[in-house]
């Protein structure tokens, strides 16, 4: 038992280590806690099924760490600017929970090998990331013009032919007014002038005003 117990800290500490040298908002301390308390109550479930083989069922128990740490990785998630920060923070904490689990379990195998692939994901991956979105940044452009059926592929074509991807499009439409708003989420090369961007986008003859963040 303070085998499992130790092997859970260890590795859930290893999870978080990463992330306390990322400056993540859950770090070292919570990782290992979350992964040692997941370890405990497993514990405690097959301890519980073996007092009491016919009418306990130690899975009962254990799948609440499942859907509870989940609350704890929300608190990791925050949003910055137009993105969202803590998702890998929160996918970590849900893992680490089980390989909590699966350490009490006696699982310790399985739980060293999704240790070291949560390592090489967060670590190896991440690097992989920067380099292939190395030189971009995001900006939202919000449009306001008349109704238009052309008008969101025409602002599209613009963004596509001055090499900018486009990640999210969001349309509010006044039927009333018969207005649209239209905000495009977009990822930019390093070298694009968004200020001749918003110029083609005022060429359209709907577009009434153009603004970015």
């Amino acid at each position: 038992m303070s085998g499992r117990l130790c092997l859970a800290a260890v590795l859930g500490g290893l999870v978080g280590l990463e992330r306390e040298l990322h400056h993540q908002p859950a770090g070292l301390r919570t990782h290992m806690i979350v992964c040692l308390g997941a370890c405990l109550i497993m514990l405690v479930s097959m301890h519980m099924g073996d007092l009491n083989a016919a009418r306990s069922d130690p899975g009962r128990i254990a799948a609440q760490v499942v859907a509870g740490v989940g609350f704890l990785g929300a608190g990791a998630i925050m949003r910055s600017g137009l993105g969202v920060r803590g998702l890998t923070t929160a996918a970590c904490l849900w893992t680490v929970a089980g390989i909590g689990l699966a350490v009490g379990s006696g699982f310790w195998k399985a739980a060293s090998m999704t240790t070291f692939l949560v390592l090489v994901a967060t670590y190896v991956f991440q690097k992989v990331e920067v380099r292939l979105s190395k030189g971009r940044f995001l900006r939202r452009f919000v449009v306001h013009a008349r109704d238009s059926a052309a008008l969101v592929s025409s602002l599209e074509d613009i963004l596509q032919k001055s090499g900018v991807t486009v990640r999210e499009v969001d349309i509010q439409r006044d039927l009333v007014e018969k207005k649209l708003q239209v905000s495009i989420t977009a990822s930019c090369p390093e070298d694009a002038n968004v200020d001749k961007l918003s110029r083609a986008f005022s060429t359209l003859s709907e577009v009434e005003k153009v603004e970015i963040d």
